[in-house]
């Protein structure tokens, strides 16, 4: 299900993990021959999103420093950024258009999906939050101070709650 993209959207796929538990760092990681993060490129690339970053900074930086250095980067500003951790490639296609069309409809929120009461990945933001703002405890301190509301939406889709964290977790 590819859903009509009226606002720019990058997507950015944080692989720096070092995969301490998985036994190797994530972004190389694979299911059925393919990456982790290739699996997610197909799903966004099916959701009608062109704009893939791989961020894979540094090993030891945070999911934060991270995605700071990614979008320090881009070239031009998008509309939103769509937070895709590397080490959560079954979410579908289908679920990445439900939120598009979330975030389409409330441009200035921060969107979070749900499955049976539990929120997981990825999630969108919108680029008026300012991610480069003082933060101890990560994105999420960033969000709850910034004054955005957030959107949570219920999607039938397991994967977003899938965080592959050994290998036994990708059978």
């Amino acid at each position: 299900m590819q859903t009509s993209i009226p606002y720019k959207v990058t997507a950015i796929i944080l692989a720096s993990g070092q995969g301490l538990r998985y036994g190797s760092p994530k972004s190389e990681a694979s299911i059925d021959g393919k990456l982790f993060s290739q699996k997610i490129s197909g799903s966004l690339l099916e959701a009608g999103i062109r704009d893939i970053v791989l961020a894979d900074a540094e090993e030891t930086a945070s999911p934060l420093d991270t995605l700071r250095v990614a979008v320090s980067k881009l070239y031009a500003k998008p509309d939103f950024y769509l937070i895709f951790p590397v080490d959560h490639p079954f979410v579908s296609s289908e679920t990445i258009s439900i939120l598009l069309a979330s975030a389409y409809e409330n441009p200035d929120c921060v969107i979070k999906p749900e499955f049976r009461g539990s929120r997981g990945h990825p999630i969108i933001i919108p680029s008026a939050l300012d991610i480069f703002a003082e933060a101890e405890a990560g994105l999420r301190e960033i969000i709850r101070h910034s004054g955005i509301a957030t959107v949570i939406v219920p999607v039938d889709d397991a994967g977003i709650m899938q965080n592959l964290n050994y290998p036994q977790d990708t059978e």
